[in-house]
């Protein structure tokens, strides 16, 4: 189960929605929004994780 706050949709802060109930949340997603990228067929992610592999 995540913890932490749940993001607002109406006034969402920048960088990663998910970033205040991420365990593995660093600077980067503080700051930058991650793109959706296709990591296998029929699964696409929003993270910086998959982008600095």
């Amino acid at each position: 189960m995540l913890e932490g706050d749940i993001p607002t949709p109406i006034n969402p802060k920048g960088g990663c929605r998910l970033k205040s109930r991420c365990p593995k949340a660093f600077e980067k997603c503080e700051e930058i929004e991650p793109k959706l990228i296709e990591v296998r067929e029929n699964h696409k992610v929003a993270c910086h994780l998959y982008t600095n592999i």
